[in-house]
């Protein structure tokens, strides 16, 4: 029995039908009312995983078909490899081959050695086809075109033209660059979890990207994503420690643009868990996430594993910093037996016996009010410097980061020099490469000195508004701005002792 196979992968107005093809294929038969017709639409010919082609299969190993019929060969397969089994399959079953359009017939030999010939340049043109896109996808990449999907929460995708013709790029969303924002600062500056975020979000009823409720996957992959900062030198490090490739160097990344991300993945990674041989391109638009706050996410997102699997107390927000101060054991809080109070024990002299202090070290909730007062205060001191970095400061100090990248590639491309060069031309190298190491110094100690002045400043910025919040804040969020600004606290009787992790001078 003779068999026709026909498959059409996307219903185009320039493709042949399967209707058609059906119709062009029974003219072969010798006898067209005696035929099995096996048609997979919506199917591509890359691989043999279809549904009709598979029973058409299942008929050739139980001796049913004698001859198969297609319009043109790449309706069966594009693969060289595949078509090869497959031809050896159909010989072991006595099945010969026929195509309408390249006029084979593998029943006789001249038929099968064209066959392979064409085969041969079918997959040739198709990995040609494959090269080209992925060409033009990557080139839309380095013009800072938005390579395609959804656009990212928070932005919208407008439409732009350039030489590689109609293209898109991205604008704010006004609807959701308010709430974007709002995540960086929760989880940047309010040391919310992912979870809490999520849970925040939902509860407002603040719509997700797909419409679906929000999780912390959904969170931590809005906040991986560079699309929304304003990318500087120091972006450009962090993704250069990662093994992320460039289109754009070094010098432009000057706090305007924001970045477009892109690269091939595994199926069961996660987007942005590895960034290794990405490539990372300035986008058109503006960013509009400041890039100290960025980077503070990213590094919080980067040791998210043990932040979310540490074991936290929902007791106090003290947990991890109270110390005994007579042992230095820790400090943990017990109720009563009426359970209408908590102290505070020393494990040394609980758990271990090494530990001669009397009795408990106090009441838990006069440690918490004492602790907190000092932190408000804190806060309050510093909000009142009024301390804000400028546009211009770190505008100034990303141009002193930038000429210090360009010295050093410089440097490096000299000394590279060196290997190649006479013993004329090397002594001008030589005095180049000392010009370039004096000036890389001095911009080097500019920058230091640039950093150290602004470090107040900075910490003002992150915590300006937590005298007003904090009563309003879990008890992990309080429990990670206090171990941010302390080392440890060490207790005595009636006595406090607060070791800060900066030089604070609380007034």
């Amino acid at each position: 029995m003779d068999a026709i196979y026909a498959r059409q992968s996307v219903d185009k107005k320039d493709s042949i039908s399967i209707d058609t093809q059906i119709e062009l294929c029974k003219k072969e038969c010798a006898i067209p009312e005696v035929i099995e017709i096996y048609a997979d639409k919506g199917y591509s010919g890359s691989n043999l995983k279809r549904p009709e082609f598979q029973r058409l299969l299942d008929d050739v190993k139980a001796g049913k078909i004698t001859r198969i019929i297609t319009y043109r060969l790449d309706r069966i397969s594009r693969s060289v490899l595949d078509f090869g089994n497959l031809m050896v399959l159909f010989e072991q079953h006595g099945v010969s081959f026929n195509s309408t359009m390249e006029k084979f017939d593998t029943s006789t030999p001249i038929g099968r050695a064209m066959l392979s010939i064409t085969m041969v340049f079918a997959q040739l043109e198709r990995e040609t086809i494959q090269q080209r896109i992925r060409d033009n996808y990557y080139a839309r990449g380095e013009k800072g075109m938005f390579l395609g999907g959804p656009a990212p929460f928070g932005f919208i995708k407008v439409e732009a033209h350039s030489e590689l013709g109609k293209l898109k790029m991205l604008e704010e969303n006004p609807g959701t660059i308010g709430i974007l924002k709002q995540l960086y600062q929760m989880y940047g500056n309010e040391m919310m979890t992912l979870g809490e975020i999520a849970r925040n979000l939902n509860e407002e009823s603040v719509p997700s990207p797909n419409g679906t409720i929000w999780d912390s996957c959904k969170v931590s992959r809005i906040l991986r994503n560079p699309v929304a900062v304003k990318a500087d030198i120091d972006v450009f490090h962090y993704y250069q420690e990662r093994g992320v490739k460039f289109t754009n160097e070094p010098v432009e990344f000057t706090l305007d643009k924001g970045c477009y991300l892109y690269g091939k993945r595994e199926s069961n990674e996660r987007k942005y868990t590895d960034v290794k041989d990405h490539i990372l391109s300035l986008a058109p638009h503006e960013g509009v996430i400041e890039p100290d706050l960025f980077l503070r996410v990213q590094r919080r997102l980067d040791e998210n594993k043990q932040i979310d699997n540490r074991r936290k107390s929902q007791i106090t927000w003290l947990t991890g910093l109270i110390k005994c101060g007579k042992c230095g054991y820790s400090a943990i809080p017990k109720s009563s037996c009426n359970g209408k109070y908590t102290y505070i024990y020393c494990t040394g002299k609980t758990s271990y016996s090494c530990c001669d202090i009397d009795g408990n070290l106090g009441a838990l909730n006069a440690v918490e009010a004492v602790i907190e007062d000092r932190i408000i205060k804190w806060a309050k001191q510093y909000s009142d410097i009024k301390a804000e970095i400028t546009v211009s400061d770190n505008r100034e100090r990303n141009r002193l980061q930038c000429r210090i990248e360009e010295l050093n590639q410089e440097i490096q491309k000299s000394v590279a020099a060196l290997i190649q060069a006479s013993e004329v031309s090397a002594k001008y190298i030589n005095e180049r490469i000392e010009e370039l190491d004096r000036e890389c110094k001095m911009l080097v100690a500019e920058l230091n000195n640039h950093t150290e002045s602004n470090h107040g400043e900075t910490l003002n910025k992150e915590i300006s508004d937590l005298p007003g919040a904090w009563s309003s804040l879990s008890v992990q969020q309080k429990n990670s701005i206090a171990s941010l600004l302390i080392s440890r606290i060490n207790l005595l009787k009636n006595e406090i002792e607060i070791e800060w992790s900066y030089d604070f001078d609380i007034q």
